[in-house]
């Protein structure tokens, strides 16, 4: 016999008719009870695999980075994946992300005073809210040792340069 657990909750509907604004547990239950719903917009992460941000310099420094950099590119996937998918599970949240590879990218660094040349990687991930966003790429920013990464919010189109 299948047990039923009693559920009490606040939906905040928009005048738009979207639901906004529940909890993870909430969002969870409004999707079962409504079925389609509207998901936030979310946004993309924008970083790269050659490492940034390495203390030492000279040879140990350029093999150091070298290394990471090597290893950033064969794990991107499995970084990213295994982040995002322990975060959310965290949370109590459902989302869904894409990963891809941009273009060469350039970046001026006023810390170093150099401009780096490096190839660029995005997440697109939607159907969470944008502090979800800027957590997973601070904690990724980390994981690739950059120094800081660019986050774009998709519900306004806002652009944002992060320190790691």
């Amino acid at each position: 016999m299948e047990r039923m657990e009693k559920v009490s909750f606040n939906l905040i509907l928009s005048t738009d008719g979207s639901i906004s604004d529940v909890s993870p547990r909430c969002s969870r239950i409004a999707r079962k009870l409504l079925s389609d719903m509207e998901l936030s917009p979310g946004g993309m992460i924008v970083l790269s695999t050659d490492v940034t941000k390495v203390e030492s310099s000279g040879i140990i420094g350029w093999a150091k980075r070298n290394l990471m950099t090597w290893w950033n590119r064969l794990q991107k996937n499995n970084i990213v994946d295994e982040e995002l998918s322990t975060e959310l599970k965290n949370r109590g949240m459902e989302s869904g992300w894409s990963i891809g590879n941009l273009f060469r990218g350039r970046f001026y660094s006023q810390k170093t005073d150099k401009t780096f040349n490096e190839k660029s990687f995005s997440i697109e991930i939607r159907g969470v809210p944008f502090d979800f966003i800027i957590q997973a790429a601070r904690k990724l920013g980390k994981d690739f040792q950059q120094e800081c990464v660019l986050v774009i919010d998709h519900s306004n189109g806002r652009t944002i340069m992060l320190d790691v």
